[in-house]
């Protein structure tokens, strides 16, 4: 089921070309590479593109400058040879890091996870160093490593994971990661001077108002809070509201003993709250947890589980999705792991 409905995402073709979000990677660390000063003019990233959705669609590159650390080595490829060896490179690591979580491969079959690959998003590399960081706990300093490099990329997807880290006392990883995001941050600006800096500051309100929220697809497609308030015309600040709720939950997931996949929908689920723009592509993110909950097919309550995973995945993707994944472990809590008259004993 999870690759038919995959197999949906074929009719992007009719809207955009394959890698779009990764197209706009590829010409920011191009720009970066000629240009350093119009990284964050978005007519001129669009412009160099010359697609996916045609000139009057804006296509910016807004990822901050020490992200192009790791967009650079794909970029000095051709750009489809660049755009595989994304995907595949950045998938592996998705799949390996949720397996650690008690995911299984097939994760790589669920729609939010198809929807990474066609358009070539960073979600794969984002999750892989998160999950990874979190679960490599034998080794402080390479999960610090991880998790500073995810940091440098997307700062805003990340910054809960530290609440994570203090509740389960990893003190040797968070001052790993914010030695290694200072020291990624520290060469970008050497590199590219702190007036990449200046600008990606000034750019991101912009990307904001120009790209996102007036864009009412976008908007539609957004599962955070925030956007899930600002599309009933609401000041969607108020969503913050909830950050404290979240990261009172991050705390406790990781520092009790809960299930490693628990502990995943709830560190995702507050990164989630803290942003205020993220696409339904992001909702990948809990596709391990998800085929964790599947695979315990022994557990009486499996069809529960399916029936909110199967909606989760096909329902249209807002921030009741994000929800509908996070009532998971409250539906599991005191289950009985009994086996079903037609299943065999607890596969997990």
């Amino acid at each position: 089921m999870l690759a038919v409905v995959s197999l949906g995402f074929v009719s992007l073709f009719r809207i955009q070309a394959p890698g779009a979000d990764y197209s706009c990677f590829w010409a920011g660390a191009k720009v970066a590479l000629g240009h350093p000063g119009r990284l964050y003019d978005f007519d001129y990233v669009t412009a160099l593109q010359g697609w996916p959705l045609g000139p009057a669609a804006l296509r910016p590159f807004i990822y901050p400058p020490s992200a192009l650390f790791a967009f650079i080595p794909f970029a000095a490829l051709p750009y489809w040879i660049g755009y595989l060896g994304w995907v595949l490179a950045t998938g592996a690591l998705f799949v390996w890091a949720g397996l650690k979580v008690g995911g299984k491969w097939w994760v790589c079959l669920a729609p939010s996870a198809a929807l990474v690959a066609y358009c070539g998003q960073a979600t794969f590399l984002l999750g892989g160093l998160v999950t990874a960081a979190m679960m490599w706990r034998s080794r402080p300093l390479a999960a610090g490593v991880l998790l500073g490099i995810a940091a440098a990329i997307k700062p805003q997807l990340v910054l809960i994971a530290v609440v994570a880290l203090i509740a389960q006392r990893r003190w040797r990883t968070v001052l790993a990661a914010g030695f290694t995001g200072a020291a990624l941050c520290l060469a970008a600006t050497l590199v590219w001077g702190p007036q990449a800096w200046i600008d990606w500051f000034a750019a991101v309100p912009r990307f904001q108002e120009k790209v996102i929220f007036a864009n009412g697809a976008l908007v539609a497609d957004a599962v955070t809070p925030y956007a899930e308030v600002a599309k009933h015309g609401v000041n969607g600040a108020w969503a913050y509201l909830l950050l404290p709720f979240a990261a009172a939950w991050v705390w406790i997931a990781h520092a009790s003993e809960a299930d490693p996949a628990d502990r995943s929908i709830a560190l995702f689920t507050g990164a989630l709250v803290a942003t205020p723009y993220a696409m339904n592509y992001e909702l990948a993110l809990f596709a391990p947890a998800a085929t964790f909950y599947l695979s315990r097919i022994g557990d009486r309550r499996w069809p529960i589980y399916a029936a909110v995973i199967v909606a989760h995945m096909v329902l249209p993707r807002t921030f009741w999705s994000v929800v509908l994944v996070a009532i998971l472990p409250l539906l599991r809590r005191g289950a009985s792991d009994q086996p079903l008259g037609f299943a065999p004993a607890l596969v997990d």
